[in-house]
């Protein structure tokens, strides 16, 4: 684990003959399968091209104010146990004005698995993005439009992450943004930028023919500004596993669709998850969400958000620089603070 995390940074490189036996596994693997598997993934396409509606999408400014949020996280790895700090933050378009909470602090001894960890944080960081979102409308904000940066459709590994009172906590924070926004008629919508889900596939009855996710294959089939029909996820999700535990809680239906934002052959259609009372609306989201994408296919509030409330890697070795300066002075002694082994290149201890 130390030496990928070497060689992720750039700090290592590598023994010549097994990065050559590396590149010559990879360089005849992948394109093999790709040619095995081409023949299916266009027949696969054409039956979704028969079975779908899909719609054109106009890029239009259908709403004068639109805000975007987000949250980050990072983990600060010590030996003596894990800590991570995780924050959100609102970006209202036009106007370029921020709003955030304080930023959370959590630590855990090693005697909680890593997964357990970061499911925690994760289900922390979702619980301090709505919390925020719902401060922010405390203050009345004159906005038209909420872009939420993750998934209104979660699936069942959120009821697997965390502690129960953690998503319990997310929850009652989801249903109380959406109760506000249904209340003051804001539309919302949230934007998965990195689907991985196969909803569609479950919802068209496909499971059993690919094992590809719903946004590689609508890559192949969707064109620059289209998007597919609405879909429940919940239903989808109920056909294959019977359950939907977090879907079941919320108190407003959701529904999705995919839509191509970008001719980039790199990018995949994301995922649009909305709430029921802002179905209605769905032309006007989707065709503003084209309007707003100028880089990398992601609405422009989400692209905002996301760089401001990202916490990098270089932040925090810059405050770990610091707390060991203050840990020195304190009690001069600063092996308390020793790094989790094979971190502490990128944290600068050597």
């Amino acid at each position: 684990m130390g030496s990928l995390t070497l060689e992720q940074e750039g700090l290592g490189e590598g023994n010549p003959n097994l990065c050559l036996a590396i590149r010559n596994l990879l360089l005849n693997e992948i394109p093999s399968d790709v040619e095995e598997s081409l023949e299916a993934l266009r027949k696969l396409v054409e039956k979704l091209r028969g079975e779908l509606t899909l719609h054109s999408l106009e890029r239009r400014e259908c709403f004068s104010s639109v805000a975007g949020a987000d949250a980050g996280s990072q983990i600060l790895p010590l030996a003596s146990r894990r800590y991570a700090v995780v924050d959100a933050l609102v970006y209202e378009t036009p106007s370029g004005s921020r709003f955030f909470l304080p930023p959370l602090s959590l630590s855990f001894p090693y005697t909680i698995s890593d997964e357990r960890f970061r499911g925690i944080v994760a289900v922390r960081r979702e619980t301090l993005l709505y919390e925020t979102l719902i401060e922010y409308l405390s203050h009345d904000p004159p906005v038209e439009l909420i872009l939420v940066d993750g998934p209104l459709a979660f699936s069942n590994w959120w009821s697997m992450r965390g502690r129960r009172a953690d998503r319990r906590r997310l929850i009652d924070a989801v249903n109380g943004f959406l109760r506000i926004c249904m209340e003051r008629g804001i539309a919302v919508a949230s934007i998965v930028k990195r689907p991985s889900a196969r909803y569609l596939i479950y919802h068209l009855g496909l499971k059993e023919e690919t094992e590809l996710p719903d946004a590689f294959l609508l890559l192949h089939l969707l064109r620059p500004g289209e998007r597919t029909g609405l879909f429940s996820p919940r239903e989808a999700l109920r056909r294959v596993v019977r359950s939907a535990p977090l879907m079941d809680a919320l108190e407003f239906s959701v529904y999705s669709f995919y839509c191509r934002l970008t001719s980039d052959w790199s990018i995949p259609p994301i995922r649009v998850d909305i709430p029921d009372f802002s179905l209605s609306l769905i032309d006007e989201i989707a065709d503003h969400c084209y309007w707003s994408s100028m880089w990398w296919g992601i609405p422009l509030p989400i692209l905002r958000a996301d760089e401001e409330v990202r916490i990098s890697k270089r932040l925090i070795a810059d405050i770990y620089s610091e707390i060991i300066g203050r840990v020195g002075r304190l009690i001069g002694d600063i092996s308390y603070l020793a790094p989790y082994w094979g971190e502490g290149r990128w944290m600068g201890t050597s």
